[in-house]
């Protein structure tokens, strides 16, 4: 079911003899929170298919297991990404294994946003907003346990996961895991079949707590988790996943100085990455076999203190990326896309949250250094291509390292006019630094960290930090059975990364090589965004309720006349809920306007409006819960904006044809706890 929409979005599936399950948000954001769990999107195969239920979220979506989070037009790197409080460096160049791919469902208790304007506090890159995945945590002095299950009839997709925790009143062990598997293509509305649309994803892993003192709110945590993805499809990109494995381990821990409340986390990952354009898909004949070696190694740490009305603290962040692509067939080709590429972060902030009249502030201010570099590359082509030997040399000769500071303040807050309305207003100034393929992608290619739409790049070294100016307004109601909650925000980004027309002949000589004779480059240009979104809900009666979730965005750039690649289209959503102790039952509608506001650099398509029906229902006690349902209930046929474009040949899908979104789709999901 979605989430009666209040102030804090919370999705709680209703218990036989409770009204509502209320989840508290506690800390510094509680009144910024927007929040949603599995049961808002129960067919949900991946995390970021629950940003659908928060205002203002969308998905870009390059395959099943691959959804890149986009918050109010922005998206990648520029929204803060966090994993059980770890910001998540993943191996593909074309993020086929995105932050969100990383949390575990079984795992997964809430997923949070701050809603608005992120404060300083939630993460180093905030301009495109903040995104927390809750992850359960060992406990003390608690046996408990939880197995549950999915299935859906298209693209035959199934889910099996379980965790377990046992502690005493010093020591407590957490263990889960997570088995996924699409063994089909899933079909469209019109009965065609999306392919390559097979999976197989396996994720588990632990948490092991020692209580420091009696009451264990003092401890230290080692965590590890291993994931193992295998071919999986991505049909918007060049290539299929063959495999990812990851390897992450975290040590934590929480202790009460003096009454500062301090956390701390030291964190690795080693994270490997197979991609290929033959084995998923038709390759034809005269088209080279290309594969693509992956790596990424990841060290972070962040400490923070907590008193009162102050909160501070210091993070970094120390990234190495490599990425190689070769030819089965022929034994000496070899590219380096990404050679020994260093992304490092270093950022300390403090942020002050005070009750002062009928005004609640929040201040904060966050000091950020960035340094990046990259080893010498080659190309396996630069003997006999002079465009290639000379962007290879150019490269290889260049000053590649390059460090940049910058600086976020963030004002948010909120003015209680009567015990039911207040008002909500923000301000920010933040920075942002270009992603290492946006700075060393320097042979034309569509390593872009999942942008798919089709087009090579090159890179810029040099790129200068993105300003986004940011405003909000706002209010809060709540009076009797209404909750009313709408947002307008307007962005102005100086030096927004784009990609522009290239002009350098070397540039437009390799990617006529390779196919595109109208390479981008990555470039600093000017954006500006503004929009609305709004969350409702209304209670009929003891057993009935509505609830509604709109959002509307528009971003263009103001350095030329355009609009920016892949905004989600203006859509609605409205549901009518049933609750009757222990049986519950949701009919929702979305309605999603035509998207003709696209981007002419990056030849972007227009698409239709369409509109859908989704039906479930469910039996819940205190130990068990079934729940089935029927998502696309009309079978309809529909272009998915976010979806961008096909890449696959021979498929039922035209090559550069809107991807499809799916038919109807029905599934039955259970779960047992212990």
């Amino acid at each position: 079911m979605l989430p009666m929409l209040g102030l804090s979005l919370s999705t709680p599936t209703l218990a036989q003899d409770d009204a509502m399950e209320v989840i508290e948000v506690k800390g510094h954001l509680e009144a910024k929170n927007a929040s949603t769990n599995l049961d808002a999107a129960p067919s949900a195969i991946d995390i970021s298919q629950l940003l659908k239920t928060l205002p203002g979220a969308a998905v870009n979506s390059n395959g099943p297991l691959t959804g890149i989070a986009q918050y109010r037009g922005l998206y990648g790197d520029r929204v803060s990404t966090k994993v059980n409080g770890l910001s998540v460096s993943g191996a593909g160049p074309n993020a086929m294994d995105t932050p969100l791919s990383y949390a575990s469902l079984i795992l997964t208790e809430s997923v949070d946003m701050s809603r608005g304007i992120a404060p300083v506090s939630s993460g180093t890159d905030t301009i495109g907003g903040s995104i927390r995945v809750i992850e359960s945590q060992a406990r003390f002095q608690e046996d408990s346990g939880l197995v549950r299950g999915q299935y859906q009839d298209n693209g035959q997709r199934s889910y099996i996961g379980g965790k377990a925790n046992l502690a005493n009143q010093d020591h407590a062990l957490l263990v889960y895991v997570d088995l996924m598997q699409g063994t089909d293509n899933p079909e469209t509305g019109d009965g065609r079949e999306i392919s390559p649309g097979d999976y197989d994803k396996f994720v588990a892993g632990g948490q092991y707590r020692f209580a420091l003192d009696e009451t264990g709110d003092e401890s230290i945590a080692l965590n590890y988790q291993h994931l193992e993805t295998l071919d999986a499809g991505t049909p918007a990109l060049p290539m299929d996943i063959n495999y990812i494995r990851t390897d992450r381990i975290k040590l934590e821990g929480q202790h009460d100085l003096s009454s500062w409340l301090m956390d701390w986390n030291l964190a690795y990952s080693d994270a490997r990455h197979g991609m290929d354009n033959y084995s998923l898909r038709f390759k034809p004949d005269l088209k080279p076999h290309r594969y693509n070696t992956a790596d990424s190694t990841a060290l972070s740490g962040g400490i923070d203190f907590e008193k009162d009305a102050w909160f501070i603290g210091a993070e970094f962040q120390l990234d190495d990326h490599n990425s190689v692509i070769t030819d089965f067939t022929k034994p000496m080709f070899k590219v380096d896309n990404f050679n020994n590429v260093t992304d490092e972060s270093y950022s300390a902030f403090v942020e002050w949250q005070q009750d002062i009249d009928q005004w609640h502030w929040q201040i904060g201010a966050r000091l950020k250094h960035y340094r990046t570099d990259a080893d010498e590359v080659s190309h396996a082509m630069a003997a006999n291509s002079a465009a290639i030997r000379m962007l290879m040399e150019r490269f290889n000769n260049a000053d590649r390292s390059q460090a940049q500071t910058g600086f976020d303040f963030v004002i948010n807050g909120q003015y209680q006019v009567s015990p039911q309305l207040s008002t909500v207003i923000g301000f920010a100034r933040k920075q942002a630094a270009a992603s290492y393929q946006q700075r060393y992608l320097w042979v034309p290619m569509q390593s872009t960290g999942g942008m798919a739409d089709g087009r090579t790049y090159v890179g810029k070294m040099d790129l200068d930090l993105e300003t986004a100016y940011q405003l909000e307004l706002g209010l809060n109601y709540q009076a009797n059975q209404l909750t009313l909650t709408p947002r307008v925000f307007f962005h102005q980004i100086d030096d927004y990364v784009q990609g522009v027309q290239a002009t350098d002949p070397a540039v437009i000589m390799a990617a006529t090589m390779m196919g595109d004779p109208f390479p981008l480059m990555f470039e600093n240009t000017d954006a500006r965004l503004f929009g609305m979104d709004i969350q409702a809900s209304y209670l009929i009666s003891q057993q009935w309720h509505l609830d509604m979730l709109a959002s509307y965005t528009t971003g263009e750039r103001t350095d030329v006349d355009d609009h920016l690649y892949r905004i989600a289209p203006p859509n609605i959503v409205m549901g009518v809920n049933y609750q009757n102790n222990a049986w519950f039952a949701r009919l929702e509608g979305v309605a999603v306007k035509g998207q003709n506001k696209v981007s002419q650099a990056s030849r972007e398509q227009a698409t239709a409006g369409y509109g859908l029906i989704h039906v479930s229902a469910g039996y819940d006690t205190q130990n068990w819960q079934i729940k089935a349902g029927i998502d696309n209930l009309l079978d309809r046929e529909y272009q998915d904006h976010m979806g961008a474009y096909n890449r696959v040949m021979m498929s039922d899908l035209a090559p550069g044809e809107r991807m499809s979104g799916l038919g109807l789709s029905a599934w039955l999901s259970g779960e047992y706890r212990f």
